[in-house]
């Protein structure tokens, strides 16, 4: 299958989800988010929407996010496959009528967590997370995960939507580490983690990995 992998930032890459995805025999058509055209969104016969620093709320000085958002309300509309990581899930739900903010409270999420309610074993976790935002999901979705106050999954019609992060390899998250403020991550207890983790839920991974395609494709 033709897949459209939609990159929203460099720093937030396919990683170990498109390696999975090519070894399956998928062809990948990598696109900048910022360039993205409406008829790619459209005639895709799956599209996978990847992690942002930004917000889908920052669409005053990133103009790219609200063209975007109207190409997946579009899309969503029609319920043409779909899966939404992070910036992706947050992006899908703004456009389906739910809405995306801030944590009230300021909290960011980084690490490998595992989720509070899971209406199946395979969403429990622990899965990286790397988000400082609260989804309030659309009318139509129905929540699969929740953890600290806000939605790790929901589904519509033909889309899943995860806020953590199934793709991210530890060079990925040690990246992100990288980029965050002095003391807020310990990056060599963050590094030992990823990688005992990352090796220990292969099985896991893959499996998730194979449920969002069941699950957007059905």
């Amino acid at each position: 299958m033709r897949i459209l992998v939609i990159r929203n930032s460099e720093t937030a890459p396919e990683g170990a989800f498109g390696e999975w995805l090519r070894a399956q025999g998928h062809a990948l058509e990598i696109v900048a988010g910022s360039a993205v055209t409406d008829a790619q969104m459209q005639e895709a016969p799956l599209v996978v929407m990847l992690g942002s620093p930004r917000g889908v709320y920052e669409g005053a000085a990133y103009p790219w996010i609200d063209a975007q958002r109207a190409m997946v309300a579009k899309r969503l509309a029609a319920k043409r496959p779909t899966i939404g990581i992070c910036f992706g899930a947050q992006m899908m739900a703004a456009a389906a009528g739910g809405s995306v903010g801030r944590h009230p409270e300021g909290v960011f999420h980084r690490g490998w967590i595992g989720n509070e309610e899971a209406a199946e074993p395979l969403l429990e976790g622990p899965w990286p997370r790397w988000h400082g935002d609260v989804i309030t999901p659309p009318p139509e979705a129905t929540v699969l995960a929740r953890d600290a106050g806000t939605v790790q999954c929901f589904t519509l019609p033909g889309a899943i939507a995860v806020q953590f992060h199934p793709e991210a390899t530890p060079a990925i998250m040690d990246h992100w580490a990288s980029l965050s403020a002095p003391g807020a991550v310990d990056r060599a207890a963050m590094r030992e983690q990823g990688e005992r983790l990352f090796e220990e839920r292969r099985a896991a991974r893959e499996a998730l990995y194979a449920e969002l395609l069941r699950r957007a494709l059905a």
